[in-house]
């Protein structure tokens, strides 16, 4: 029971350290104050996101979430990654300096989803190796009357 937590808690540890870190510079009143805001905003929000919809994703996988069901988890991944982006947007609303942008809200989205199409697309190549190796490689089940 106790390696159990310990596992969850390593797990899920990475996601919660990155959703602090965009909390944090959520929290500042201009955290990009030498950079172009237009060019490096949206590569910061894309890649904030695809990160974490990634970090999210490999929390549930390493814990056992949703009993193999890739979709599943795909999907609660991008969706609380979005959940989350939309709340670091009203968090800004609060912040001296920052307003809440439904743009930005956009390019967390997009990060979100990049980072979930390119985990599927990665997970049926996956698949299709694994199941091509099982069908050339191994040897036919006795039991099943194949020889």
């Amino acid at each position: 029971m106790k390696l159990q937590r310990r596992r969850i808690a390593a797990a899920w540890l990475p996601a919660l350290l990155w959703m602090a870190f965009i909390f944090y510079l959520s929290s500042q009143s201009n955290p990009l104050a030498k950079t172009p805001p237009s060019d490096f905003n949206f590569v910061a929000h894309f890649g904030e996101y695809a990160i974490l919809a990634f970090l999210l994703f490999w929390a549930q996988l390493a814990t056992g979430g949703w009993k193999g069901n890739i979709r599943v988890a795909l999907a609660a991944s991008f969706l609380l990654a979005s959940l989350y982006g939309a709340s670091d947007e009203y968090h800004q609303s609060f912040v001296e300096g920052r307003i809440p942008s439904w743009v930005d809200w956009g390019m967390d989205l997009l990060g979100a989803a990049f980072a979930v199409a390119v985990i599927a697309r990665w997970w049926r190549l996956l698949l299709w190796r694994q199941s091509r190796y099982r069908r050339t490689v191994l040897p036919a089940d006795p039991r099943r009357g194949r020889s």
